[in-house]
């Protein structure tokens, strides 16, 4: 999961706070730079997330602070920084065993940090990677369904996260998945304008708009989307392949291990049109559950 330190990330060793110390980076993404970084008292490792907004932003001359890079997009800058700190003030507001725990956000430098407990492991595209298809029945109730357990728990929060995706599932040594990244996240009850954010593949019809009401059906298609990939290792099409002639092939044409009930959720979960698509993850949980009765048949005869 290591990647080469990025030429305007923070350098190594730099403090933050007088309480983190930044040892590399991990990621990098749009809107942000994701570091391994430890606290300088007892060297606990930790996730360090900052701001910076590649395409508009700068390290400034003492290689630390963050500024915009022209006038005209102050006001974007800004705007993305909100939302930045929108996703520490949620990930603040949840506590669950199966998604990374928010330990403490500042201002500094000129940008955000969000510091999160770090979690060494693979993600879930790569941890599946050596395993054949029909060889992960046993990796459904150990991943997926805590996995829903945690969705479950962000929608009683009326939260919904809105970027599921094979890269921010973390497997970690033990094979506890976490859920990670709430940048996309939202207070779905509260909101009337949503601002457009999209993952190729995995983000449902109504993801690209800023006026489609979104809710617990839109991380329902997402997580079917990771299902899908994680069930046939086949990448499922972007919606805006699907929508004049909806061509997508079922899961049961490259993986007949699963079961025609369990494939025929999947596929509801990911029905272009949200008023046509699975609505509850219970139905998820019990095609899960039916797939290990399944199983155990199986085994038991041979």
């Amino acid at each position: 999961m290591h990647v080469a330190q990025y030429e305007v990330s923070l350098p190594v060793n730099s403090m933050l706070k007088n309480t983190y110390k930044i040892k590399e980076v991990i990621a990098t993404s749009k809107l942000s730079i994701v570091y391994i970084g430890e606290l300088v008292t007892g060297g606990k490792p930790v996730t360090i997330k900052e701001y910076f907004p590649k395409e508009i932003a700068l390290r400034d001359l003492d290689n630390l602070t963050v500024i915009n890079r022209l006038p005209s997009t102050k006001q974007k800058f800004e705007e993305f920084k909100a939302t930045f700190l929108n996703e520490a003030l949620i990930l603040k507001q949840i506590n669950h065993p199966h998604i990374v725990k928010y330990i403490d956000h500042f201002e500094g430098n000129g940008t955000i940090y969000i510091i999160m407990d770090y979690c060494e492991g693979k993600l879930l595209d790569q941890y599946i990677k050596n395993i054949p298809v029909n060889n992960r029945v046993h990796l459904y109730t150990s991943i997926f369904v805590p996995l829903i357990d945690a969705l479950g728990y962000l929608h009683k929060k009326e939260i919904i996260h809105r970027d599921i995706k094979p890269s921010n599932i973390m497997i970690d040594l033990e094979g506890k998945p976490f859920l990670l990244d709430f940048g996309s996240s939202i207070f779905h009850k509260n909101t009337k304008e949503y601002q457009i954010f999209t993952s190729p593949s995995y983000s449902p019809l109504e993801q690209y708009s800023n006026v489609s009401e979104q809710g617990v059906y839109t991380d329902i298609y997402s997580l079917a989307a990771t299902f899908y990939y994680f069930l046939t290792n086949i990448i499922p099409p972007d919606i805006s392949q699907r929508l004049m002639e909806d061509k997508i092939e079922k899961i049961r044409k490259h993986n007949k291990r699963v079961t025609i009930l369990f494939s025929y959720i999947i596929m509801w979960g990911m029905a272009v049109q949200a008023k046509r698509r699975c609505p509850s993850l219970k139905f998820m949980k019990f095609g899960i559950l039916f797939e290990e009765f399944v199983n155990g048949i199986r085994n038991y005869f041979k």
